[in-house]
């Protein structure tokens, strides 16, 4: 078996010399300028049963980028994988997606177990949903609980998919289109924008005189063994205590305003940020606190979402030492997070975000909670992690936290360590 990075690094390499349009350099990792639309879908191929999103307008590329990387990591043809492809249309039924059962059991006589037939995309691993905002509401909750139990189910019957690598498209909302669901947000693991072809991109575009399927014939191909063995090379990837700190530091300064005296939002003036549960917060309008900035905490598979691509991406970029893995969560961290919660308004809508630049307000987020993490609460954290250990007493601990005006120490530290005393 050759090895599966540098035929990543080869197919990389191909697409360039195709003049495939994958929009800018846009994702910074480290002193690396990389397209995000391709190292995240990369990325997703090296992991299994996770969803990546790429959302943007109409001819930014998302399908076909998808179906070219399908059509070499499956070692199938280009139009093979594009008939594994499903699309969204209102219209679209359960025995297009996902099977049928046999007409010929229709009037077959006796207690005949019926049999259904699996469409190719329901037994495939690599799963492509074109357009899903084209689904309405009903529809959507079969991806749902796709995701969510890595099973389908028609007539009573149950099927299940395995490890599966998942890739989701969406163009902006049209008349057709419908509202994508929370639930099924959330559990979408990465949201990529896409964009058009700019100045550069549409004169190199120019120059291809090859239609895509004769230039995915060049693509290299990936063998059953290579592709199975890039989620164990993830898995080798570690993370240090540095990287798994600022993980779940992140987590929590996006969620400690979940918090509520009692537990009991329903005595509340609102349940939201912007609906009033910070406004009697000591940290309400401190720019370098998030939890008030946003609408929605984030939940425990954006912790393991953000572990997961930060493995997958250092793997293929090849930053393996923990200073470059901070970096490389840096770069991912707001693409795991921007869609699955709702900004502040009032700041969004100022300068330099001015109402639309949503996913630079939740990095420069991201980038307050790491720096601090990273600076301001390494005594912070070296107290607690004593105090847990048993090197100081909680009642030390606690009086030493309470100096900190930081809210992990106040609303989850302080409290940790009372519980223990």
């Amino acid at each position: 078996m050759s090895d599966p990075l540098e035929k990543i690094d080869v197919l990389v390499a191909t697409l360039k010399e195709l003049r495939l349009h994958m929009g800018r350099l846009d994702l910074r990792v480290g002193d690396r300028h990389l397209n995000s639309q391709l190292y995240f879908s990369l990325a997703n191929a090296c992991l299994r049963n996770r969803a990546v999103l790429l959302y943007g307008g109409m001819g930014a590329n998302k399908t076909t980028l998808v179906n070219l990387l399908g059509s070499a990591f499956t070692g199938l043809d280009f139009d093979d994988v594009e008939n594994l492809m499903i699309s969204g249309h209102p219209e679209q039924t359960e025995e297009k997606m996902i099977g049928f059962i046999d007409p010929r059991q229709w009037s077959s006589s006796g207690g005949e177990t019926i049999e259904v037939l699996w469409t190719p995309w329901s037994r495939s691993n690599w799963k492509v949903i074109n357009e899903i905002n084209r689904f309405p509401s009903g529809k959507q909750n079969i991806f749902l609980e796709l995701l969510q139990k890595r099973k389908v189910n028609y007539a009573g019957k149950t099927l299940n998919v395995g490890d599966t690598c998942y890739f989701v498209t969406m163009n902006p909302d049209f008349s057709s289109t419908y509202p994508l669901d929370e639930a099924l947000l959330d559990r979408i693991s990465v949201s990529v924008p896409a964009i058009q072809p700019d100045l550069l991109g549409g004169l190199a575009l120019a120059e291809r005189d090859e239609e895509i399927r004769e230039l995915a014939k060049r693509l290299p191909r990936f063998g059953a063994d290579e592709f199975e063995a890039l989620p164990r090379l993830v898995a080798e990837v570690d993370l240090d205590s540095q990287v798994e700190l600022a993980v779940v530091s992140l987590i929590r300064d996006f969620t400690l305003c979940e918090r509520a005296p009692g537990y009991d939002k329903s005595q509340l003036s609102g349940t939201k940020p912007s609906r009033g549960l910070c406004a009697g917060c000591h940290y309400f309008n401190n720019p370098e606190v998030c939890c008030w900035q946003v609408d929605e905490g984030l939940s425990d598979r954006v912790r393991q979402d953000l572990r997961a691509y930060t493995k997958s991406m250092a793997l293929l970029t090849g930053l393996a030492d923990a200073d470059s893995k901070i970096e490389v969560l840096r770069a991912i961290a707001p693409y795991v997070i921007w869609h699955r919660v709702s900004p502040n308004r009032t700041v969004l809508e100022r300068p330099p975000y001015y109402g639309a630049r949503r996913l630079e307000y939740i990095r420069d987020l991201v980038e307050k909670s790491i720096n601090r993490t990273l600076n301001e609460r390494g005594d912070m954290n070296m107290i607690f992690s004593r105090a847990i250990d048993g090197e100081i007493s909680v009642k030390e601990a606690t009086r030493e936290l309470a100096g900190y005006d930081d809210p992990i120490a106040c609303l989850d530290y302080i409290p940790a360590l009372e519980q223990m005393g």
